[in-house]
Formats: C-alpha cells, sequence, structure tokens
C-alpha cells in the first residue's frame, strides 16, 4: 500500500552517489559524508543553540524553496531527455576505447544527476512540509496554553527545537546538493 509513496530507494540511490570514482570501494567516502551530513547537522544544532530562529524568515524560505523545487521539477525533465540520447548512443563493444570509457562515466554520471535531482526534490517537499508546521507553532518566548501544564510545555519545546534542527539541517543538505548537482549539471555539459 505504502510502496507507490516509498521514498526510501531515491534516498539510498543518493547515498550510493557520495562515492568516489577512483575507489572500487562501495563506501560512501568520508569526506563527503562529513560535508553533506555532519557539518550541516553541526551547523543546525549550533544556530539552535545560538537562539537564532525563522520566525521572521519562513514565508521567504516557503517561496525559495517552492520556486527551486519547481525548478528542479524542470530539471528532472531535461536530464530524462538526455538519458535517452546517452541511451541510444553506440557503445564500443570491445570497450577499450578512451571514447568507450568516457561515454560509460558520462552515462553514470547522468544518471547519479537523476538521482540528485529525485533527492531534492524530495528534501525540497519535507522541507515545505516542516516550514508549514512550523509557521503555525507558537514561538517559545511568547505566553502559549501549554504554561498550566509544565510536561507539555516541556515537550513542545523539545518538538519546537527538534523541528528547527531539522529545518536548518534539511535547508544546508538541499543547498549543498543544489550545488552538486549544478556542477554535475556543468560538467556534463562542458565537456560531453
Amino acid at each position: 500500500m505504502l510502496s507507490r509513496i516509498n521514498l526510501f530507494g531515491i534516498v539510498c540511490d543518493h547515498l550510493r552517489t557520495l562515492r568516489r570514482y577512483d575507489s572500487s570501494s562501495n563506501r560512501i567516502s568520508i569526506e563527503d559524508l562529513f560535508l553533506f551530513i555532519i557539518f550541516p547537522l553541526i551547523v543546525s544544532i549550533i544556530l539552535v543553540i545560538r537562539n537564532i530562529t525563522l520566525d521572521s524568515h519562513v514565508t521567504d524560505l516557503i517561496t525559495s524553496i517552492s520556486i527551486l523545487g519547481g525548478f528542479l521539477f524542470n530539471l528532472l525533465a531535461i536530464i530524462y531527455g538526455l538519458m535517452d540520447k546517452v541511451r541510444d548512443s553506440p557503445i564500443d563493444p570491445n570497450g577499450n576505447s578512451t571514447d568507450a570509457v568516457r561515454e560509460r562515466i558520462r552515462q553514470r554520471f547522468i544518471k547519479e544527476i537523476h538521482v540528485n535531482i529525485s533527492f531534492n526534490i524530495v528534501i525540497s517537499l519535507l522541507t515545505l512540509s516542516l516550514l508549514l508546521i512550523y509557521s503555525y507553532m507558537i514561538p517559545i518566548g511568547q505566553p502559549d496554553l501549554f504554561s498550566f501544564h509544565q510536561t507539555s510545555f516541556r515537550v513542545y519545546i523539545g518538538l519546537y527545537l527538534f523541528i528547527s534542527i531539522l529545518i536548518y539541517f534539511l535547508l544546508g543538505l538541499f543547498s549543498l546538493t543544489m550545488l552538486m548537482i549544478i556542477n554535475r549539471v556543468y560538467i556534463i555539459l562542458n565537456k560531453g
């Protein structure tokens, strides 16, 4: 039933694109793991600890993520057309020539760009959902309905801080993945 909306495959495929090309290992490179996961998480936690809130920027973030998400859908269609052209191009059956090797790398690169764009669309949808939830939450500093019950207030603060960290993390991940997509598209178009 949920298989139609299961996005786990997109996330796993995206993580596979963080491998080094010059390595036979199937593991994610340590540098990419740090850049795409650990660094945004550390920055997110620091921003929340320093009490930097999104309250006045939620509308702007929703607008910009929506526009960039739409742009990614268009880019996905362009890459899909490029994938059809690459599939139709002949490859030397021996596979020894530099052109054949270059073409195989190009095919792999285009498939990975397709996966990265799909992943970033998922991230944009998740970020938009969390920004909408965040926009309806009562800021912590204001008097609220939970002040009469200490446990509810603590749960609310925990949820508020968790959503804030998650939004910052997803915004950082979205931005870094967008930079990776732009770089990869540039390489394909410049050398293809």
